[in-house]
């Protein structure tokens, strides 16, 4: 008669007696637990439990526990059921799965008739990760019951079958750059030194055809006119008919505002500083010329409290000296060249 068990058997717990000598030679690997069922018919019944031990000399089982467990024996059956394929992972962007045929359509599930009762059918789990052309897989088949879960204890036959996948390109994907145009003009002495986007490219998905017609992508324009400084805007990406975008949906437009460089030449008086207030000092020459080089509107701007032409007369008595000019810019102009670099200076009471 062909019976099976129906149930899940327990973990027996063994208690051994050994040479000290072997202890450190014990391992799970040496004991070997079961039960005879020679005799017992197709029911439920508490069997005794049997150990032995193999590789260990001088060792014997002291105690067993539990000393008996319950068996639930019933008829081996079998049963046809369908073999049912799954999809594990996912294909890359633009394929798409297409018909998945197993090799055969269904296949035995033999164990306790419990048991096969409750499986539902053969699942057959493809990998497609990564998939971008068609292929066969060999794959191993699980028995489940309706619920998807794995039924335990029962034997499928074949264990695996040849499953054969499609797989189609059903959208590319294309990397667009993006584009802007730039209008209007700066403030005087000011200019547009450069125009950056971020990200510079996006990346777009559609049919072959839709997406080979779009070379580029054009952002909202950027009107500068009258601006002294950059201007930063985060601007939405027009999405082209019959595509969808990857990943970003925005782009920042950075549009760099530099004054224009220049130069001047101009002649002032020296001025003295530091002086004690019961002296004067003059000249000669009575004037300076100095080419400066800086930005255009803050040279064109100018006044006598940010430009200058000193002369430190700190500690000098009546007398004449000659001494070094110094030029006092503001920031960002730097003194070219300066003529004469030192002047003759006349110091006497008032």
């Amino acid at each position: 008669e062909s019976l099976g068990v129906a149930n899940q058997l327990p973990t027996i717990n063994v208690r051994v007696s050994a040479p000290t000598d072997q202890w450190e030679d014990l391992s799970v690997a040496n004991f070997r637990a079961f039960v005879d069922l020679n005799g017992f018919d197709a029911r439920a019944q508490e069997v005794p439990v049997q150990v032995e031990i193999s590789g260990v000399r001088g060792a014997r089982v002291v105690e067993t526990d539990p000393r008996n467990i319950t068996v639930n024996l019933e008829d081996l059956v079998s049963k046809t059921v369908s073999v049912e394929t799954r999809a594990v992972g996912s294909l890359p962007i633009g394929y798409e799965l297409g018909e998945v045929t197993p090799a055969q359509p269904s296949v035995t599930v033999t164990g306790p008739e419990s048991l096969v009762e409750l499986v539902a059918e053969a699942a057959a789990d493809v990998n497609v990760t990564g998939l971008t052309v068609s292929v066969e897989q060999t794959v191993s088949l699980k028995p489940l019951g309706a619920g998807g879960s794995e039924i335990r204890g029962v034997r499928i036959e074949p264990t695996t079958v040849r499953v054969a996948l499609e797989v189609n390109q059903s959208t590319i994907v294309r990397t667009v750059p993006l584009t802007v145009e730039v209008s209007g003009t700066p403030a005087p002495g000011f200019r547009v030194t450069s125009v950056s986007i971020a990200p510079p490219a996006v990346q777009v998905q559609g049919a072959l055809e839709s997406a080979q017609q779009v070379d580029s992508i054009s952002l909202a324009p950027v009107n500068v006119n009258g601006a002294r400084s950059d201007i930063v805007r985060s601007v939405a990406i027009p999405l082209p008919d019959n595509l969808q975008f990857v990943n970003e949906e925005r782009a920042t437009i950075t549009v760099t505002i530099e004054a224009v460089q220049g130069s001047i030449r101009t002649t002032t008086a020296p001025v003295g500083i530091n002086l004690s207030g019961s002296l004067q000092a003059t000249f000669d020459p009575g004037t300076v010329e100095v080419e400066l080089v800086g930005p255009l509107p803050v040279l064109n701007a100018l006044s006598p409290a940010e430009f200058a032409a000193e002369v430190d007369l700190a500690g000098l008595q009546p007398g004449t000296y000659t001494l070094p000019v110094q030029v006092r810019v503001p920031e960002g102009v730097v003194v070219e060249s300066m003529q004469p670099e030192t002047v003759a200076v006349t110091i006497s009471q008032r």
